[in-house]
């Protein structure tokens, strides 16, 4: 616990994201330093609902608020950090703790404090779709004006926390883009030795000192508090991470052994039993896969499913999913995004000349309103069209 080592006798709570029984599941995590909390605890107005709208991404970050909420009401907690779990630390965080003993009502810190001038990823367009601050780290003080902030953005991730970038939604870290401009006290921490990560190796370099590292950057050198290993594949000793291309380890020698060290640490530490621990939310009762046209149709229309576990395979949502051919069986597809597509491929291209087609029928104009129908169905949650057939064929 890399975060106790470094600020000895504080207390540090997990938060467990999976369907897990309360007490009986917690027993998995031995003698840990952490203080393991359910997510069953932390008084979601309605869990099973919460975890059926949102995949595994989702449902983890949406949770963050009440999580926090709950710890600050429930310990009373004057001085709160959130850290995921992919974020190390290497020092104390005095400049976090500085910041809200200066009056600092929450503190964020931005992806970028210096402008990207290359075309690789993640470009600042991607900072635009993503957010402004990387929610991986968050700081709240206990006060009335972190207390409205902190049910503001609950209120937003559980409603509208979708990874959803036609929407201009990315789970709870979007939101944040606002909070600056609606609360009082939000700081905005530029330290370069706070949240180091992929996204900001362009402007952010290492040097190793005798008591750990240094950060050296156009704003001056600084201790390393805690680096960021999104994306990384821990099996992997050469990968920096999956998601950029900016660097690689090869190219950055200033990282090298840190990301050695910590690649490591983790195989170390890694426990059996609880990484065999199921996730649960991804499934019906009767091992059918739910997948995410099926949340998404859910998530807009839950209203006519009142009551019901929506996980139940024998309940109505999972008839429903079923008979409309939302769901595809007991095996889990494999992650793929657009960019997989290959156009050479037979199908995409009668796709293609589908288009082409409809652009000579319709014309550009009545093609362009064509173009903007298709982006708005697009986003699953606005498939509708099931449920008028559904009503057409008197199932309700």
């Amino acid at each position: 616990m890399s975060y106790l080592f470094a600020h000895p006798g504080q207390r540090f709570f997990v938060l467990i994201v999976a369907d897990l029984a309360e007490l009986a599941d917690r027993e998995v995590f031995g003698a840990e330093p952490f203080e393991p909390v359910m997510l069953s605890e932390i008084g979601l107005r309605d869990l099973r609902v919460e975890a059926m709208k949102y995949d595994i991404l989702e449902l983890n970050t949406n949770v963050k608020p009440t999580f926090l909420r709950f710890l600050v009401g429930r310990h009373n907690v004057e001085q709160l950090i959130y850290l995921d779990p992919d974020i190390f630390v290497y020092r104390e965080l005095t400049p976090v703790f500085d910041a809200l003993d200066a009056g600092a009502t929450s503190v964020l810190t931005p992806h970028l404090t210096a402008p990207i001038t290359d075309d690789r990823l993640p470009s600042e367009q991607d900072m635009l779709y993503n957010g402004t601050y990387n929610l991986g780290f968050f700081a709240v003080r206990q006060c009335d004006e972190s207390g409205r902030l902190l049910c503001w953005w609950e209120e937003r991730c559980l409603e509208l926390g979708f990874s959803e970038g036609r929407t201009g939604l990315f789970v709870d870290q979007k939101w944040m883009n606002l909070a600056p401009g609606l609360f009082d006290g939000v700081t905005t921490l530029r330290d370069p030795g706070c949240n180091m990560a992929y996204w900001n190796l362009h402007e952010r370099s290492l040097r190793e000192v005798e008591d750990g590292y240094r950060v050296v950057s156009r704003m001056g050198e600084a201790v390393l508090c805690f680096f960021h290993f999104s994306g990384v594949v821990v099996d992997d000793p050469e990968m920096l991470s999956k998601n950029t291309n900016r660097f690689t380890l090869a190219e950055r020698p200033d990282l090298q052994l840190l990301f050695e060290r910590y690649k490591g640490l983790v195989r170390a530490n890694r426990r059996e039993a609880s990484d065999k621990l199921a996730y649960g939310f991804d499934r019906f009762s009767d091992g059918t896969v739910v997948t995410r046209l099926a949340r998404r149709i859910y998530a807009k229309h839950a209203h006519r499913w009142p009551g019901q576990d929506p996980f139940n395979a024998a309940g109505e949502f999972a008839t429903f999913a079923k008979r409309l051919g939302l769901v595809a069986g007991k095996a889990a597809a494999p992650k793929s995004t657009w960019k997989e597509f290959d156009p050479r491929d037979r199908r995409v291209r009668i796709v293609h000349k589908l288009l082409k087609a409809a652009l000579r029928i319709l014309g550009p104009n009545r093609y362009e309103l064509l173009m903007r129908y298709l982006a708005f169905i697009s986003v699953l949650r606005n498939q509708s069209v099931f449920l008028d057939d559904v009503r057409r064929r008197r199932t309700w």
